[in-house]
């Protein structure tokens, strides 16, 4: 079954503008101190851009391909999940405890509009891949006049 969410333009761009300024001036531990990124924050991603494919490259170590929600609104990629322990030890006596479990979400501005219908998405070794298709850009023709 397909998740459907709803898609307001004027909402997601002032949300990425500001998450972007976020992103950019704040560490993640103050971030996460004032609570705008819950759990384990945001992925580190790359964008790689070919002829016709966007390739976008995100770690997300320890986390299973169930638990990754992604979508694609016109230029912007979102990856959004959840990790999560195996099991809970309750009476665990940690010295060091630095595995964070949590959500995460990643909103990824593209270079530019893609076909959302051909994604293709591909988790391997902690590093989800993924591949999508540029939309297909009219070349101009010449127009002969008579």
């Amino acid at each position: 079954m397909a998740n459907i969410s709803w898609w307001d333009p004027v909402y997601n761009d002032v949300r990425n503008d500001v998450g972007k300024i976020f992103s950019e001036f704040m560490p993640s531990t103050v971030k996460r101190f004032w609570g705008l990124t819950p759990g384990i924050g945001e992925p580190a991603v790359d964008v790689i851009e070919k002829d016709d494919l966007i390739i976008v490259k995100a770690s997300i170590p320890g986390v299973n391909k169930e638990d990754i929600k992604l979508e694609v609104h016109k230029n912007v990629l979102i990856i959004k999940g959840e990790h999560k322990l195996e099991k809970e030890e309750k009476k665990e006596d940690y010295y060091r405890k630095e595995i964070q479990c949590g959500s995460f979400y990643r909103s990824v501005e593209l270079p530019s509009d893609v076909e959302s219908e051909s994604a293709d998405a591909i988790l391997k070794d902690g590093i989800l891949e993924v591949t999508l298709k540029k939309v297909a850009v009219p070349k101009p023709i010449k127009i002969e006049i008579k």
